[in-house]
């Protein structure tokens, strides 16, 4: 099968989307079929390669940190043409975007279009959700999409009451690499400690997401404030400073002022800050007895959950959106109210002083990875989804 993927980002930009194409492309290749994937450039990658047999092919027509709507508005012959002429150089037996349902009416729209006139199916991976003035407009495409997979139940919930045909929409779940995404040897430490020597004798706590008040970062330094005064050892960990998508370039503020939070709360010493490449995340992961993830949104899935289960850890997410439907609490992790800073410390500080039970959580988190959230099942179900597709008259 011939697969046309489209996204607004791809590694060296990271994010949850980001993670989930590099890993379902490459699987597809391996698979036999023919993947190409049309995206944005970005720092220090070619226009076009070829990346473990994916062809990528990047423009700045994708970019959403620079485009803004009067560019686009003002290029949207252009952002028409580059989208018809990758899809005629692929020949696609099937077209898969991904949160092509926000940012921009003009892709969206031109890609429907194009694809109604080729007869080329259409497929959309919604990733997100969103309340504003543009997803209002951006809903009145719902029927353009020919399939729409959410990422979680609460994510198609949110489509159908917003318009998009029930019957078009299908819930796959994300999945993960549980080889690369693994528990710790001891060898795996060492490196770790060679390189992050300040986290050597730490008690490491790990907020995997870019540092945003939407992630929950202030919520996780806020209850650092409590844990280090009954484990003055602790050092929480925060991650992606750098090399996100951020539309509407509102994390520069951002970050400013959770630092600020940090060294109002006497916190310096207590914080480790920097980015960290795609591939060392999953290091990152292991050097930690527990993740934190209190997301101040309807968070749409969290694929950070799976990596921190694959790696054995237990994680602490907010009761929001699509999390509660894959963390069972006391299971392999823990959920808590949304903003509440307390009762993140109360768990997080429970875990590091219980670490049998932290380990036992961590096993079940990976055990129930190993059963429904690998790579595998993830791409066994969207080829279903296609397959499904193509069996299917033609959306008009």
């Amino acid at each position: 099968m011939r697969v046309a993927m489209l996204h607004w980002a791809f590694p060296p930009i990271i994010g949850g989307v980001e993670s989930h194409l590099a890993l379902l492309c490459p699987y597809l290749v391996r698979q036999g079929h023919q993947v190409s994937l049309l995206t944005a450039t970005a720092p220090g990658t070619p226009v076009e390669e070829s990346w473990q047999g994916v062809v990528i092919k990047r423009s700045p027509l994708l970019d959403l940190n620079s485009l803004t709507p009067a560019v686009i508005e003002a290029r949207a012959g252009e952002i028409k043409e580059l989208l018809e002429n990758f899809l005629l150089a692929v020949r696609p037996d099937v077209v898969h975007a991904h949160n092509f349902h926000y940012f921009s009416y003009v892709h969206a729209a031109s890609l429907q279009e194009i694809c109604r006139r080729h007869g080329w199916p259409l497929v959309l991976t919604a990733h997100n959700v969103w309340d504003d003035e543009l997803w209002t407009r951006m809903n009145s495409l719902a029927r353009g999409w020919d399939l729409v997979i959410a990422v979680s139940h609460y994510i198609r919930q949110e489509l159908v009451v917003n318009g998009y045909p029930p019957e078009r929409v299908t819930v796959v779940y994300h999945g993960t690499d549980t080889n690369t995404f693994r528990p710790p040897s001891p060898e795996d430490r060492q490196a770790l400690y060679t390189s992050y020597p300040e986290w050597r004798g730490r008690r490491i706590i790990f907020h995997p997401a870019r540092m945003s008040r939407a992630k929950g970062c202030d919520v996780s330094i806020r209850a650092l404030d409590l844990i280090r005064r009954e484990i003055p050892d602790v050092l929480l960990v925060l991650a992606g400073t750098t090399n996100t998508v951020d539309w509407g370039q509102k994390q520069p503020a951002e970050v400013a002022s959770l630092q600020d939070l940090i060294a109002s709360l006497g916190l310096e010493e207590n914080v480790f800050i920097r980015f960290f490449p795609w591939q060392e995340m999953p290091a990152v992961y292991q050097g930690a007895e527990v993740c934190l993830y209190p997301s101040a949104f309807q968070e749409p899935f969290g694929l950070v959950m799976l990596e921190a289960m694959a790696t054995a850890r237990p994680i602490i997410v907010s009761r929001a959106g699509g999390m509660p439907e894959i963390i069972r609490p006391g299971y392999n992790g823990f959920l808590v109210s949304m903003g509440d800073h307390e009762e993140l410390a109360r768990y997080t500080t429970f875990l590091l002083r219980n670490p049998e039970v932290a380990r036992t959580m961590g096993q079940d988190g990976r055990r129930l990875v190993e059963e429904n959230f690998t790579t595998a099942v993830m791409a066994r179900n969207t080829l279903e989804a296609y397959n499904q597709l193509l069996a299917l008259p033609r959306a008009s």
